[in-house]
Formats: structure tokens, C-alpha cells, sequence
């Protein structure tokens, strides 16, 4: 009894140890942490190191290899637009109205001017000089640099080519054209349309319609002439309109105001003296004879035979006297409908200043010259006999 009261005591003790644990705070239960993973070794890359005087030399090699290659191109570029290494050699440029600057550029280069187009166009583009060029066919060195280029392409350039030609008394207007597109000048096309339609600022041309094709007809004043290849029409036509103005002097000019005429009647009167005189003494006189009849004759029919062959050439037909046409003087009374040809400063001259006959008809025979005669019967006995030259009608 003793030993189970001994025993129970036992079993209830507690052991007591005052606060010797109080600083540690409850206790818990570990919980296990998940188990860490191995790092992996990592490896250190080994450094290469060169030398300083390495990375210099390779610096220096670069920068030669640049400035080498700077320089050869430099070279190439100084060399086009200087034109140092270029041979002494004439070549001929074709520029072509309405050609833009690539277009002027490309042909440059064709002819060996130039190696790089877009170095060119720069150029011109920096110095304001693209709109510098000028239609026709220019003679240049290939040792021209870019400055002498442009200025060698112009129309006032003495590279430019021109061709001379003489314009004879008496030559229509389209004979004119004709000549004038032959020899390279201008297209006849542009020459027509420049002469119907373009305004020219001369007095003496205000009172012309616009629209006809020979417009200009009496006017375009025959001479010797130097002109540019491929030039502008109404350059062309306003270097013949030039001289004509500047042809009359100042007595000339009072004749014609005194005369009761209009310069374009003059003219008019004055192409018909050039088609029909056969030499400079005989202009005078027909004039006369023109006058004569204009003034004395009823109905003034001057019944000339040029003005109706003008006039069949503009329909495209036959000469014929009862041809309907404002240039058949033997059907319409007065002036023709304008000049009949270009005439020279003697036919003009001549309507100025004409001799005083009492000649109405007169007619060529077969010495080449005109014969002049003051009635009707002396005139048809004259183109009966085997003394006149008839007039062969196309």
C-alpha cells in the first residue's frame, strides 16, 4: 500500500524549474525545410588580352583603310567634275527641246562629258543652274569641267552649232519652213504654228488676224542668215522679223505714210513686184502698172498671174483664172488677200517710190524680160507672136 501510494506520487510529479526557461518563449515543433538544390559550378571565361600597340596598329589600319578609300574616290569625284584626266576631244550634244536635266544628264554621259550622272545633277542643283540649258546641238571638249559644261549649253554659247543660209527674194513662207527644217533650224510644224499663233511684239503686226499659217507671209525678210541647229521657232522667225524692222529708214517710212497705204498693202503690192519682175530696173514699172490700174480702171482688177498660183498652192489645186479664191486677182477686184512672198528692200522700195508710166499690161517674152505696153491691141498682138513666153500652168 505504501508502495502503489509511493507510486502514484510518483507518476504525479512535475518537475519544477521556475523561470529558467522564460527568455526561450514557447516552444514549437521544427518544421523540415525542402532540401536545397547543388548550384552549379559556373565557369569563368579566360580574358583575352592583346597588347595596347595592337589595338593601335589595328586603329591606324582602319583609319589608312578609310582615308585610302576616301581618297580614291575623292579622286574619282574631283576627277569628273574638273575634268583632269578627260581626253582633248570634241564631241557634239543633242539637247532636245523639252529635255529635262536627267535626260540632259544621261546624254552627257553618252558622250563621255561625265561619269557620274548623280554628281552632275548635284551640281547643277547647288549652283542653280538646271534650268541653265538650252534646245540645240552644241560642239564641247571632253576637257570641259562642270562650270564650262553649263555655260557651253546655252543659247548664247559660242559651242552651240549653227548653219548659214540665204532666204532668196521671193520665197513664201513655207518655202522658207521647208529650207529652215531641211538644214536642221526648226520643224516646218513648229515654224507654221509659231507664225499663226505666236504674239511677236512688232507694231507693224497688230493688225494681223491670228490662226493662218502664213500670217507672217511678207514679212519675213530674205536675206543671209546664221542660225542655231534645233532653235526655238519663234527665235527663228523673230530673227527674220528683226531685220525687217530694222530694213526701212526714216525716208521709207515717211514715203509710206505719205503713199495712203498700210505697210500690209505695201507689202502685199510689193510681193507681187518680186514674183513678177524679171530684174531690178523693171520693179519701178510694174509697180506703176499695178498702180495704173488700180486707180484708173473701172473694175481694178490687177490680173496677175503669181497671185493665183499662191492662191492654188494654198488650196492644193491647179492654176486656173476662174480659181475661187481670194487670191485670184482676175476674178476679185483691188489688193489680194495678203502678200503673195517675202520680198526684198528693191520691190519694196519700188511701191514707194514708183516710176510714173502710162503702162496697163505687160508680159515676158522670151529674151527673160518683161515688155511693157499702154494699151489692149499692143499687148495681145505681143502674147501672139512667137516673142512671148508663156507662163506653163502646173
Amino acid at each position: 500500500m505504501a508502495n502503489e501510494q509511493k507510486n502514484n506520487e510518483t507518476r504525479d510529479f512535475t518537475p519544477d524549474f521556475g523561470n529558467t526557461f522564460d527568455d526561450y518563449g514557447e516552444y514549437s515543433e521544427p518544421v523540415a525545410e525542402a532540401p536545397a538544390r547543388p548550384q552549379k559550378r559556373q565557369r569563368h571565361l579566360k580574358r583575352l588580352r592583346f597588347p595596347r600597340l595592337f589595338w593601335v596598329a589595328l586603329f591606324v589600319a582602319i583609319a589608312v583603310g578609310l582615308g585610302l578609300l576616301a581618297a580614291k574616290w575623292g579622286w574619282k569625284w574631283a576627277d569628273d567634275v574638273l575634268a583632269l584626266t578627260r581626253p582633248d576631244e570634241n564631241v557634239e550634244v543633242v539637247i532636245n527641246e523639252n529635255d529635262d536635266l536627267d535626260e540632259i544628264t544621261r546624254t552627257l554621259k553618252d558622250v563621255g562629258a561625265i561619269q557620274y550622272e548623280w554628281l552632275f545633277k548635284l551640281y547643277c542643283k547647288f549652283s542653280g543652274s538646271e534650268d541653265y540649258f538650252d534646245p540645240g546641238v552644241y560642239t564641247i571638249n571632253l576637257t570641259y569641267d562642270y562650270h564650262a559644261l553649263v555655260n557651253n549649253l546655252m543659247a548664247s554659247a559660242g559651242s552651240r552649232e549653227t548653219v548659214k543660209l540665204m532666204i532668196v527674194e521671193g520665197a513664201d513662207s513655207f518655202e522658207i519652213f521647208d529650207l529652215l527644217e531641211k538644214n536642221g533650224v526648226c520643224s516646218r510644224e513648229k515654224l507654221e504654228e509659231a507664225a499663226a499663233n505666236y504674239a511677236f511684239d512688232y507694231e507693224f503686226l497688230e493688225s494681223l488676224p491670228y490662226g493662218a499659217s502664213n500670217r507672217l507671209e511678207g514679212y519675213l525678210f530674205p536675206d543671209t542668215y546664221e542660225f542655231y541647229l534645233k532653235d526655238e521657232p519663234q527665235n527663228v522667225l523673230g530673227r527674220l522679223l528683226r531685220n525687217f524692222n530694222a530694213r526701212l529708214d526714216e525716208d521709207d517710212l515717211e514715203a509710206l505714210e505719205n503713199s495712203g497705204y498700210t505697210m500690209h498693202q505695201v507689202l502685199t503690192l510689193a510681193s507681187i513686184v518680186e514674183a513678177e519682175a524679171a530684174n531690178d530696173e523693171e520693179r519701178p514699172r510694174v509697180a506703176s502698172v499695178m498702180f495704173n490700174r488700180l486707180a484708173d480702171w473701172e473694175t481694178p482688177l490687177l490680173g496677175m498671174d503669181s497671185t493665183v498660183f499662191y492662191g492654188a498652192k494654198l488650196l492644193g489645186t491647179s492654176f486656173s483664172t476662174e480659181l475661187d479664191s481670194p487670191y485670184n486677182t482676175y476674178l476679185y477686184p483691188g489688193l489680194p488677200a495678203g502678200p503673195i512672198c517675202n520680198p526684198g528692200l528693191n520691190s519694196i522700195r519700188a511701191i514707194l517710190y514708183p516710176e510714173d508710166t502710162d503702162y496697163y499690161y505687160f508680159a515676158t517674152g522670151v529674151d527673160g524680160v518683161n515688155h511693157f505696153f499702154t494699151n489692149s491691141s499692143d499687148f495681145e498682138a505681143f502674147v501672139n507672136s512667137d516673142q512671148y513666153a508663156p507662163i506653163i500652168a502646173d
